[in-house]
C-alpha cells in the first residue's frame, strides 16, 4: 500500500526530469518574502550556457547558498535569444523581484550580423527590467571559432559596455575578460559550448558575480534615522554603479533562499553539448 501512494509521485519527477523541468517543493513555490536585507527574488534568465551551468555545476543551488536572496527563479532555455529573453522577464517578473541576472545574447550574435541589433536587444531586455537592478554575463566566443561570431561578440559587449551609460541600474560581469580556456575547461567543437569542467568554471564565476551583485544592491539600500519630535525610519534604495564587477571577491548575506529552475536539457547527456546553438 505504501509503494503504490508514492509510485505516482516518481513517475511524475521522472516525466518533469526527461522534460527538463525541475520539480521544486511546495515550499520553495510559495511566494517569497523579502528578506531583512530588503531583496526578495532573483530571476536569472538565460540559454544553453546557463542550463550547463546549472546541470553541470549546480547554479541554482549555489546562487540559493548565496544567502542574499529569499528566492532564486532560474530560467534557462536551448536557442534563447535577448529578445524572447526580454519576454520571459516580463512574464516572471513579480512584486517580490528584486534583481535580474541576464545571460544572453550568443544566440542573437550567431543569428544576427546587423550593426544596430545588438543595442535592440539589449534595449528590449532593460525596458521589461523595470529599472530593477540588472548583472548581465557578456559574451565569449572560443578563439579558435568563426571569425564572424567573434566580430559580432566583440560588438555586443561593446554595446552592452555603452549601455551602462542609458541605463545605470545595468551591471556588466566581465566573462569574456575572465575566461582563459585551458586544460579540461575550455570550449567544445563548436567554439560555443563548453566542457563540463568549463561549465563548472563558468558556474564558479556566475556566483562570485551575484555575490559582489547582490552586496552592492544591499549596500546601496539605506536606512537613515531622523530624529525631531519623533523618530522616524526612512529607507532609500538606489541602483549600483555602472562598473564591471570584479571576479575575484566574494560576498555574504544572511537571508534563507529557495530555487525554482526551468531549463530543458542539454543536447546531449555527454561532457559536451555539440548543438551550436546554445
Amino acid at each position: 500500500m505504501h509503494r503504490s501512494i508514492h509510485r505516482p509521485l516518481a513517475v511524475c519527477v521522472t516525466v518533469l526530469t526527461l522534460l527538463g523541468i525541475a520539480a521544486v517543493p511546495a515550499t520553495a513555490a510559495r511566494k517569497p518574502a523579502i528578506g531583512a536585507n530588503g531583496q526578495g527574488t532573483v530571476l536569472v534568465v538565460g540559454d544553453s550556457l546557463t542550463f550547463g551551468a546549472n546541470y553541470f555545476g549546480k547554479l541554482g543551488v549555489k546562487a540559493q547558498g548565496t544567502n542574499i536572496w529569499t528566492n532564486v527563479v532560474l530560467d534557462a532555455k536551448n536557442g534563447r535569444k535577448a529578445t524572447v529573453g526580454a519576454k520571459i522577464i516580463a512574464n516572471r517578473l513579480s512584486s517580490s523581484t528584486t534583481a535580474i541576472v541576464v545571460a544572453l545574447g550568443t544566440n542573437d550574435m550567431i543569428s544576427k550580423s546587423e550593426s544596430w541589433y545588438p543595442t535592440y536587444a539589449i534595449d528590449t531586455v532593460m525596458e521589461q527590467a523595470g529599472g530593477l537592478p540588472v548583472l548581465w554575463v557578456n559574451l565569449e566566443f572560443s578563439p579558435t571559432g568563426r571569425a564572424d561570431w567573434r566580430a559580432r561578440g566583440v560588438r555586443f559587449n561593446r554595446a552592452l559596455q555603452s549601455a551602462t551609460r542609458r541605463y545605470p541600474n545595468l551591471v556588466i560581469a566581465d566573462w569574456n575578460k575572465f575566461f582563459t580556456p585551458k586544460g579540461q575547461s575550455r570550449f567544445v567543437a563548436d567554439g560555443v559550448h563548453l566542457s563540463v569542467t568549463g561549465y563548472k568554471t563558468r558556474t564558479t564565476y556566475f556566483i562570485n558575480q551575484m555575490k559582489l551583485f547582490g552586496q552592492r544592491i544591499v549596500d546601496a539600500t539605506t536606512t537613515t534615522i531622523t530624529t525631531t519630535t519623533s523618530t522616524s525610519s526612512t529607507t532609500t534604495t538606489t541602483v549600483p554603479a555602472t562598473t564591471t564587477t570584479n571576479p575575484d571577491s566574494s560576498t555574504s548575506s544572511t537571508t534563507p533562499s529557495s530555487t525554482t529552475a526551468t531549463s530543458e536539457p542539454p543536447s546531449s547527456s555527454s561532457s559536451t553539448q555539440p548543438s551550436s546553438t546554445p
